[in-house]
Order: C-alpha cells, then sequence, then structure tokens
C-alpha cells in the first residue's frame, strides 16, 4: 500500500475497508485485474447493469498502487485540448462524478484550476484556447494580476494564467474506499494479495485458480506484465511521478495550480501538496532528493505561506504511459472475453468512471454508447 498524503488523511475504517481480503471463489462471471481505480469503477459499473458475481483480484491492497499515489486531479478542461475520443470520455467522465458525488462522500469539488504561463504573447496559448472551448469545455484568459487577485497568497505574478473554472479534485482514496464498501454489500468479492500469473485457460494466482467467464485487465502499469502470458503485450510502461505534502495549515489555495513544471492544490485537511515529475525509472520505487528539492523550490516561490513549514509525506506512484498517449480499452481482439482498460498515464482518476462504465456496458449490453475505436486494443499487434 502506498504511503502517501492520501492514506495518511483517511479514517482507519476505511484503511481497513482498503486492505480486507476475502477467499478466492473457484469461479466468478466477471474476474477484474486491478483494484485500482478502474478496476473498482468496472465493478461497480457491473453490479449497476445486474451483473453480480464479480470478483476482483489485486497482488497488494485496493487502490495500493498509482490510484493511491495521484493528485486526485479532475483537469476534464486542462488536459483534454484536442476533439479527439478523450476529449469526449472526459467529458462524460465529468458528468459522471457528479453523480458519483450525490452517492458517496469523497471530498468532490470543483474549485478551479489556474495553469500559470510564461509567456503571454505565446501563440500556442490562443491556439490551446481555441481548441478547448471547441471540445466543449470552459477556459478564461487572465492576465497576471488577475492570477494574483484568484489567488491572493500568490508569490509571483506570472506572465498570464488560464483559468479553467469547472475543473475539479477528488480524495482519491476516500472514493476508492466508499466504492469497495458498497460493492462489498452487493456480493463483490475482493481477493488481494493474489498476485496474477497467467490468464488461460484459468487465471492462475497465488492463491489458487479462478474460471471467469470474462476477465478484465485494469492492471496499470502492470498490464503488459500480466497480458504476455497471451502473447499480447501494448506498449505500456511505468512512468514515476514523485510529490511531497507540507503539514496543514489554514485555507491558502483557492484552486489547483499548474505550471510548466510541476502541480500544487491543498486537501480538505489542510495539508499543501505538489509535484507530479516524469520519471522513466522503470519500476525502481522510492523518491529523488534532488526532485523533492526542486519541487518544494517552486511549491515555496508559489505559496510563501509553505516556507519554513516541515514535509508530512513524501511519496512516488507509478503511471502507466502509453506510446501513442491515448489509453488501451476494450475487447482484445483474438482473445475471446478479455478485455483491457490500461494506458491512462495522467488520466486515470480523471476517467476511471467513464472507463468503468465502457467496459461494463461492453460486458454486460455487448456495446457502448460512446467511440472507442481509436482506443482499442487492436491497434496493438500481437
Amino acid at each position: 500500500m502506498q504511503d502517501s498524503i492520501w492514506f495518511q488523511t483517511i479514517p482507519s475504517t476505511q484503511r481497513r475497508v482498503l486492505e480486507q481480503s476475502d477467499p478466492l471463489p473457484k469461479t466468478a462471471d466477471v474476474a477484474i485485474v486491478g483494484a485500482g481505480l478502474i478496476g473498482i469503477a468496472t465493478a461497480y459499473y457491473l453490479t449497476e447493469a445486474g451483473v453480480r458475481d464479480v470478483c476482483v483480484l489485486d497482488s497488494g491492497a485496493a487502490l495500493g498502487e498509482a490510484s493511491g499515489a495521484n493528485a486526485g486531479g479532475l483537469w476534464f478542461a486542462q488536459q483534454n485540448v484536442e476533439l479527439g475520443p478523450v476529449a469526449a470520455l472526459a467529458a462524460a467522465s465529468s458528468r459522471l462524478y457528479d453523480l458519483l458525488a450525490g452517492r458517496f462522500a469523497f471530498d468532490f469539488e470543483r474549485p478551479g484550476l489556474i495553469e500559470l504561463l510564461d509567456d503571454a504573447d505565446d501563440p500556442a496559448v490562443r491556439q490551446r484556447v481555441d481548441l478547448t472551448r471547441e471540445a466543449g469545455f470552459q477556459v478564461e484568459e487572465v492576465s497576471g494580476r488577475g492570477a494574483r487577485s484568484l489567488e491572493p497568497g500568490l508569490g509571483i505574478t506570472p506572465a498570464a494564467a488560464l483559468l479553467y473554472p469547472s475543473d475539479g479534485k477528488l480524495h482519491p482514496v476516500k472514493l476508492g474506499a466508499e466504492l469497495v464498501k458498497h460493492l462489498r454489500g452487493r456480493g463483490v468479492r475482493f481477493c488481494l494479495g493474489a498476485e496474477v500469473r497467467s490468464l488461460r485457460p484459468s487465471i492462475d494466482t497465488a492463491q489458487g485458480l479462478l474460471s471467469a467467464g470474462k476477465t478484465v485487465i485494469a492492471a496499470g502499469a502492470w498490464t503488459p506484465l500480466i497480458t504476455r502470458s497471451l502473447g499480447w503485450v501494448p506498449p505500456v510502461k511505468p512512468m514515476r511521478g514523485t510529490l511531497a505534502a507540507v503539514s496543514p495549515l489554514p485555507k491558502t489555495l483557492h484552486h489547483t495550480l499548474v505550471t510548466s513544471k510541476y502541480y500544487y492544490w491543498q486537501l480538505e485537511s489542510g495539508e499543501v501538496a505538489g509535484g507530479g515529475s516524469v520519471d522513466d525509472v522503470g519500476f525502481e520505487r522510492g523518491v529523488d532528493a534532488t526532485t523533492l528539492a526542486r519541487i518544494r523550490e517552486e511549491m515555496e516561490a508559489l505559496i510563501p505561506a509553505v516556507a519554513g513549514r516541515p514535509a508530512c509525506c513524501c511519496w512516488s506512484g507509478f503511471r502507466p504511459y502509453c506510446a501513442d498517449l491515448k489509453p488501451v480499452i476494450g475487447p482484445v481482439p483474438g482473445q475471446d472475453g478479455l478485455f483491457v482498460a490500461a494506458g491512462h498515464f495522467k488520466k486515470g482518476v480523471m476517467l476511471a468512471p467513464v472507463t468503468g462504465k465502457i467496459i461494463a456496458d461492453l460486458i454486460a449490453k455487448g456495446a457502448t454508447d460512446l467511440e472507442i475505436a481509436a482506443l482499442s486494443p487492436g491497434r496493438f499487434r500481437s
């Protein structure tokens, strides 16, 4: 399990929910490999569609990897400056999050995001604004002084800024715990510590064999290590991201802040956190001291209120980076009953609900209303 700020800010009852494991059954209608937010969301929407015999497998605890190590950012507009299928998925996921927030408590809010710009006259900025609006998202151009008025505690005056007023944030681990508790009440089993060794003819795990009618691989950066037993290896690899948080302080940040290097936000419990490096180091765990120093230097320049405050948590996680920068969602050609939901890179939490619903619809109904042809696993040959 991650030692991130998210796990430090949940009650012990929710931690126990995420660590509790059920006995491995012999059979299941649907097996989901990966107990991150995408795997859990898939289980949720399967049960909403009437599928009850669902088993979620993971080698560790629920939310134990990238889903428990991210920034909790719902940057639907800022992260989707294009008109393709991912932008449409972001819009759909935004609507699904509103519905989830009406049912579960997970510190969900839409305070907006401010992107600080280094060059007010960069023509690429105007192009981004136009594309963002054409994709159906809100964005406003703001002067440097305007950014200071939106964030009175800002320690610099940027050249200019972009305001994404509808972008939001959440506590991903609280959401995961709420969903796991709900799903257990509907009969979904969570078999943790059940590392998957191979997929055919049965799912061979460290706890025994499981025969499933349908199988969903939602294992993030570990997905190729699981599917290679089938001779199909999508170009997904880990990209380590490092983050840090300082001890709680009174309300200081009113928006999420994004720079050309990192991003920063404040938790409901008061901690200010930031970072988000992209380190191509394989599955090398830990945090790099030089990277942490850079994060802290920029954090203190942007948010002077954190200067001198002790760090309360430093952590890292492995984002699943796909070679063409698009997630891999859908059935695997030539592999009957096998589906994949992986490769979301920095958009896993943001797209978790819509990804889960797409996979659930494909399994329960045989089709999805969303356009996902460009995201098909079939674009990568065996």
